[in-house]
């Protein structure tokens, strides 16, 4: 192949979405080195580490994705052009960056990554910093005026956080990512509490918050805004009222199903506030509330006739309210159930175990995954449990629906590696 042959070559591949992400993979998806300098060094090679929008960002154990949908949709609503970064995807990598709604081109992410690869100078990047990048060129070239952005793993160190917001949210504190984060809710509470700014309001939606919270944004001077103290979210028969420190509203519920969709929409709602300095208009409220809806939480459909919920709780927090939304609504439960090996799975196992009838244990094709046996030895713990094992998601799935009477359901949770390929499933058999 001559020289003009291989550059020719060599750009046909660079505009292929497929060929950047099998470079991406290369990086490693599931590798975490937390730290800012590599990503402030190339944001500033790459011209992108003063961006010409403003940020609100999102951190905390669960609830991230709901707070930053509503926030999102809010400021669009109320006439703004949003960014929105998010991760990990469930099928299509441009899941991840999304701008007034819309999922960034495959051509648009192609640019950024070669604008990314051409200015790195070497520097040794991880995926989740490489794809951070190529979202804040994203948001940069199509000139929005503000980007919600979803912080991966804790706060402090990790790479959204290389740019500074306006606002900072942190929804809740749970024991998750102990090997990076720490093994208590106060080490963990410190690390989400460092996306906080000196001057700008940092909403707190965790009702019993570790001191930390407080400590840290007292010593780096932001204005700390907690929910029921400085807000609320009373939950009414025909809806809900929130209460705030620049107003309040009566709002119809949310499309999301749990409680918890409440109080990370006023989460969301206390942000905007923030950002927009008065509460957003009635309109914008309502309209997002009845927009929103996040596949892979607390997500509800029917197929073939069987109830299916699907819910990524891949920690103990998280399945508690999993539990609890199911106790609301008694009935025989079919679970579909695999995670990773740095998830505590007893403890998932535990909160989810009176409520479950049968569990349908998949085993994930990938080194990260806990063996299957592992997790029918958890699940066993409880003597009246009933547990089969399958080699694939898919095939748990399956069987768990071919199992389903007209008086029960099935759900999905542990993983985006066990909602993922069933959404996929999902959608090709439509």
């Amino acid at each position: 192949m001559s020289d003009s042959e291989q550059l020719e070559h060599n750009k046909m591949n660079r505009s292929s979405l497929d060929w950047w992400l099998a470079r991406l993979e290369q990086m490693q998806p599931d590798r975490i080195e937390l730290g800012l300098d590599r990503i402030k060094r190339v944001a500033a090679a790459c011209n992108l580490d003063k961006p010409d929008f403003d940020i609100v960002t999102v951190a905390g154990t669960n609830g991230k994705g709901s707070t930053v949908a509503f926030s999102a949709s809010i400021l669009q609503h109320s006439g703004l052009q949003v960014g929105v970064y998010t991760s990990p995807h469930f099928i299509s990598f441009n899941e991840r960056i999304a701008i007034n709604g819309e999922l960034v081109t495959e051509s648009a992410l192609c640019e950024a990554f070669a604008h990314i690869e051409n200015h790195r100078a070497g520097t040794d990047l991880t995926y989740f910093e490489f794809t951070t990048l190529a979202a804040i060129y994203c948001f940069m070239q199509a000139g929005v005026d503000v980007a919600v952005l979803e912080v991966g793993l804790g706060g402090r160190l990790d790479a959204v956080n290389a740019w500074s917001s306006q606002v900072a949210c942190v929804t809740s504190i749970g024991i998750d990512h102990v090997d990076w984060l720490g093994d208590d809710r106060e080490s963990i509470g410190r690390e989400k509490a460092g996306v906080a700014r000196h001057g700008c309001a940092l909403i707190c939606g965790d009702k019993n918050p570790p001191q930390s919270i407080m400590n840290t944004a007292e010593a780096v001077g932001a204005r700390l805004i907690m929910v029921n103290q400085h807000f609320s979210a009373g939950i009414e028969e025909d809806g809900w009222r929130y209460r705030g420190p620049r107003g309040e509203a009566s709002l119809p519920r949310p499309q999301i199903a749990g409680d918890w969709a409440f109080d990370n929409a006023a989460v969301a709602i206390t942000a905007c506030a923030e950002y927009l300095g008065n509460l957003p208009d009635l309109r914008a409220m309502q309209l997002a509330l009845a927009d929103v809806s996040i596949p892979g939480r607390m997500q509800q459909l029917t197929f073939r006739g069987v109830p299916i919920t699907l819910d990524v709780a891949h920690n103990q927090q998280a399945a508690g309210v999993l539990a609890e939304h199911l106790l609301r609504n008694p009935q025989c439960t079919i679970a579909v159930f695999a995670c990773m090996q740095d998830k505590d799975a007893g403890s998932i196992v535990d909160q989810l175990s009176p409520v479950i009838d049968c569990w349908m244990v998949s085993q994930l094709d990938m080194p990260r995954a806990i063996d299957a046996s592992l997790l029918v030895k958890l699940v066993e713990k409880n003597p009246a449990a009933r547990v089969q094992v399958f080699t694939s998601v898919i095939q748990a799935f399956e069987s768990a629906v071919a199992q389903s009477t007209d008086q029960s359901r099935v759900i999905v949770f542990g993983s985006f590696h066990v909602v993922g390929p069933v959404l996929e499933f999902l959608a090709s058999n439509e």
